[in-house]
This record gives structure tokens, C-alpha cells and sequence, in this order.
């Protein structure tokens, strides 16, 4: 089971020892049933020393079931944690393009349907554990009781378990198909919150969504989960049916073929019923454990396609970033994609480009004319298929790309706005800050305290400019814009373009600035245009409009 192999690998020992404690809380058991049986039906021993005995394997048995309890308690925690940050590590260092393919609604459904199953079936396997211990102790006194009797039990017992294997499979096939289909409910979901606008202004294509797609994903999953279920209940049942058969051979059949003392009907009797707890207990864990299973498998595919592509550990960039450079080329690069729900391709390049400290870059094209999968090139998010990304002459490779990727601050169309700074805006930095807000007209809205912004319940403009706030505070040597004036006002747009950008190009920064506005096109150094992944040569006056 990958739950138990999952806690393995967390600690050995400790589910060694767990599992130990386990074993003698069930032995524990069984000697309690024994010693009923031993009372039932006679014997030498004392009353004193029956109530002593009895006393000492209540504690025991106690003891050591809270003791194997706690250690699986705290393995599961453990192997929770590892487990979360081994996968979010595992996102953080695979390619973006790679993420992107995946989707988000994937992404999001692993980090929080799969683990918090994963989460329910690691904290039934302490409750397992201990029934399966007393299930063997049970099993072992009643090999010791009489052989012959124990054979007849492990027969049915194969039976038993051989048919709740084959209809349980079914259903774990049921629940392996049913977890694909709640990506797609994932995605719907997705789509809820992404498209709520749109939803909202259209009944009929609300209720169409509702109706057919959403609801039809749901009664699907819902069939599915709901057929499993069923087949778990029935091979449960079975499995129960099969119980009541071996008592009834127990106290009806077996005197007829073969003489029985009483201390052996007595104590077989005894311990089947006493059973009847512990094997319930399995057999209705089962489905959870199946669904735990099938999500810890999701985990591990997403993880290791993830690890697959991911970038070499000797990438990883230092806490301290390139502060300067003195050229960056792009070199007959390119990038090729499919596009969504089509099977047509879409390559960008080859392009050759460069960009040197305290120059104004505008790169500027249609929709669709890949603008923003350039910049993403430029920056190192994507790798590009052909050509070379060069840094003051040398290329950029897989072990390099993650601390090239430090030379930059960006602001993309889709950006993402931390409620806390992250480290950018320490306590000795709070003057820097008080004047950064004041500049973006931000400072009767919004504060910095701690590090944390005190609201981002702002407008899409405003919000803009606290991402803004964020790249300034990390002061790297090349800025990338993606479309960033698009959301603003025209007073604070022409603050963007001739105040903050020609401040960024004194400071000796290199900044690539994404738009669509022409009337400030004379601020940019050069002027670059795309077509459909091509460059195409602007008009000579724009070249160096501002040469």
C-alpha cells in the first residue's frame, strides 16, 4: 500500500516500533478472550490471580495501543508535511510551460482534494493498525486453542478475503476513473470563478453551463463514487455473511464431525464474535483507504512528471542576485506551442533581439502576435527550443537559467499581488517605501506594516501599481512591463511613461515595456514590432524615436 510505504519512508523505526505496540496490544487481546474462556469454563487458577491477570492485559493492552497510536499520529503528520512541500517544491522548479500544460485546475485539485485524502487515510491507518493487531492475536490464540479448528477458519477467512478483493478491485477501478473526472469538475470550477462576469450578464449561457456542462461533470462523479460505494457495501456484507457462517458451523456443524471440548467451543465462539468489531472496522475502512490510495498515485504521477522536467538542483539561484550586466541577446531563438482545443501550432522567431543598461525597449503588436511569449523568453521563464539566450556573451543554460532569471523584476498582464512583501520592506526600509506609495498616489489607501500590505481590495489599476511598488523594492537591473499602463488613468499613465520610466533609464536600468500606446511610443529608445512571431521592421522615424 503506498500510505504505508508513504509512512516508511518517513521513518522506519518508528513504524516498526508502532507497529510492535501494535502487535502487543492485539496479543494483549487475545489473552483477555483467553482468559474469559479459561473463567467460562473452569480452571485451577485463583480468582486472584484471574483479576490480577486480567488487570495487568487491560493495562497492557492500553498502554500499548496509545503508544502505537501516538507514534502513527505523529508519523502521519510528518509524512503530510514532506509531502506538501516536496510537491510545491516540485512546481516551483518545473518549467512554466510545463505547468501551464497542465493546467491549473490540476495543479489546484492535487494540492487540495488529493492531500487532504491522502490527510483522511493516513489518520485511519493508527485505527487499522490496531485492528489488525488483534485480528492476528485473535487468529494466534485460536491456532494455539486447536488446529484443526483454525485451519477450517483460515479457509473461510481465504474465501472471505478473496472475494472482497475481487469486488473491491472493481471499485477501486471505479474510484481511479472517478478521480480523472473530478479534474474535469476542477476546471468547471475554475471557469465559475474566472468567467463570473460573463455568467452573470448571460441567463442563457449561465443556465446552459449549469445545466449541461457543470451539472453533467457532477452526475458523472456522483454515478461513479456512487457505484464503488455500493460495491464496497456489498462486498462488506459478504464478507459479514461469511462471519455468521463460520459461527453457525462453529456451534452446529463442528460437534457433529468432530468431537469439541467445551473450553474450545467456548473460546472459538467467544473470540469469532469478538471479531466481528475489528473485521467491520477493515472492511469499511477499505473505501477510504482506496480513494487514499488512488490520490497519493495522483500526487506521485504529478510529482515525478513535474521532477521530470524540472530544472537541475545546481540551478537554483543564490539569495544574492547579478546586480549588473552589460548585454543581453536573443540569438535566432525560438518557441513553438499548441494552441488551446486546436491542433494547430504557434512558433515565435527566430528572432534575434538585444538589450543593453539604460536603454527603453517598447515592444509593441496585434493580439496574438506573441508579445508576452517573448517576454517570457527574455526573462528565462521559458526555454527556447533553437537559438541561444546569451548574457554579456555566454548563453544562458539549463543550470545557469534560474539565476539569470534573478536579473529580473516583472509586472505581467496576469500578474499576482502577495499581500506580504516577502522580505522586500524591512524595518530600515519603511522611508523608501513611505516615498514609493506616495509616488504611486497609493499612500492614503494603503499602508505597509511588518512587511504585509494592509489592503489589496483595490481597483485592477491600483493594484497595478502596489505590483509596481513590489518590482521597485526589488531593485533588479532589467524590468519587464507586460501591458502595465492598460488599467491606469491617463493622469497616472503619463506619470508611468514620461516620469517613472525615463526615471528607471537614468537609474541605468534596461526596461522592456509591452504596449499599445502609441501617443507615448517617442519615450522608448527603440521600438520593436511583432506579427505573428515574426519581427517586422518598424517605420525608420520609430526605430530610435528617441535617439
Amino acid at each position: 500500500m503506498k500510505l504505508l510505504a508513504l509512512l516508511l519512508r518517513a521513518s522506519r523505526g518508528s513504524v516498526l516500533l508502532s507497529a510492535f505496540c501494535g502487535l502487543l496490544s492485539g496479543a494483549s487481546s487475545a489473552a483477555l478472550i483467553a482468559l474469559i474462556n479459561r473463567k467460562l469454563t473452569g480452571t485451577s487458577l485463583t480468582d486472584g490471580v484471574l483479576v490480577g491477570g486480567f488487570i495487568g492485559l487491560m493495562l497492557l493492552a492500553l498502554v500499548a495501543r496509545i503508544i502505537s497510536q501516538v507514534l502513527l499520529n505523529g508519523m502521519q503528520q510528518g509524512a503530510l508535511y514532506e509531502m506538501r512541500l516536496r510537491l510545491s517544491r516540485s512546481i516551483l522548479t518545473a518549467p512554466l510551460r510545463s505547468l501551464e500544460e497542465k493546467g491549473a485546475h490540476q495543479l489546484m485539485a492535487t494540492l487540495t482534494e488529493d492531500i487532504a485524502t491522502i490527510s483522511n487515510g493516513l489518520m485511519l491507518l493508527p485505527i487499522i493498525v490496531v485492528n489488525a493487531a488483534i485480528l492476528i492475536g485473535c487468529l494466534g490464540w485460536l491456532a494455539w486453542l486447536s488446529w484443526k479448528l483454525f485451519l477450517g477458519m483460515v479457509v473461510f477467512l481465504s474465501l472471505g478475503v478473496l472475494s472482497f478483493s475481487l469486488l473491491s478491485g472493481i471499485a477501486v477501478r471505479g474510484v481511479a476513473e472517478a478521480r480523472k473526472t473530478q479534474d474535469v469538475l476542477y476546471k468547471h470550477f475554475r471557469s465559475i470563478t474566472e468567467g463570473i462576469e460573463e455568467l452573470k450578464l448571460n441567463g442563457n449561457r449561465r443556465e446552459v453551463f449549469l445545466g449541461e456542462v457543470l451539472e453533467g461533470t457532477a452526475a458523472t462523479l456522483r454515478q461513479m463514487y456512487t457505484r464503488s460505494l455500493n460495491i464496497y457495501s456489498a462486498s462488506s456484507s459478504w464478507g459479514m455473511f461469511l462471519f455468521f457462517v463460520v459461527i453457525g458451523l462453529l456451534i452446529f456443524a463442528m460437534p457433529v464431525l468432530s468431537p469439541l471440548s467445551l473450553a474450545e467451543l467456548t473460546g472459538y465462539t467467544l473470540t469469532v464474535l469478538y471479531l466481528q468489531q475489528p473485521l467491520q472496522a477493515l472492511t469499511e475502512l477499505v473505501p477510504y483507504l482506496a480513494r487514499a490510495d488512488v490520490a497519493m498515485k495522483k500526487v506521485e504521477d504529478m510529482g515525478l512528471s513535474l521532477q521530470a522536467s524540472a530544472e537541475p538542483p545546481t540551478a537554483l539561484a543564490s539569495s544574492n542576485p547579478p546586480r549588473t550586466f552589460r548585454r543581453l541577446e536573443l540569438v535566432d531563438v525560438t518557441h513553438t506551442y499548441h494552441r488551446e482545443n486546436d491542433d494547430s501550432r504557434f512558433t515565435l522567431g527566430p528572432l534575434r533581439m538585444s538589450l543593453e543598461p539604460g536603454e527603453l525597449l517598447f515592444l509593441v503588436g496585434g493580439n496574438g502576435s506573441g508579445k508576452t511569449t517573448l517576454a517570457k523568453l527574455f526573462t528565462g521563464l521559458y526555454a527556447p527550443e533553437s537559438g541561444e539566450v546569451r548574457l554579456d556573451g555566454q548563453p544562458v543554460t539549463d543550470e545557469t537559467r534560474d539565476a539569470y532569471r534573478q536579473l529580473f523584476s516583472t509586472v505581467f498582464s496576469d500578474f499576482h499581488l502577495f499581500e506580504n512583501l516577502l522580505g522586500l520592506a524591512p524595518p530600515e526600509r519603511s522611508g523608501q517605501v513611505a516615498h514609493y506609495l506616495a509616488r504611486l498616489n497609493l499612500d492614503q489607501k494603503v499602508r505597509v506594516t511588518d512587511g504585509k500590505l494592509s489592503t489589496t481590495a483595490l481597483s485592477l489599476g491600483q493594484r497595478k501599481r502596489l505590483a509596481l511598488l513590489a518590482s521597485w523594492l526589488e531593485d533588479r537591473p532589467i524590468y519587464v512591463f507586460d501591458e502595465w499602463a492598460a488599467d491606469q488613468d491617463p493622469v497616472f499613465k503619463q506619470i508611468f511613461y514620461e516620469e517613472l520610466l525615463p526615471e528607471m533609464k537614468r537609474a541605468g536600468k534596461a526596461v522592456l515595456v509591452i504596449s499599445h500606446d502609441d501617443r507615448y511610443f517617442h519615450v522608448a529608445d527603440r521600438l520593436v514590432r511583432l506579427d505573428s512571431g515574426r519581427l517586422v521592421e518598424p517605420a525608420p522615424d520609430a526605430q530610435r524615436v528617441a535617439s
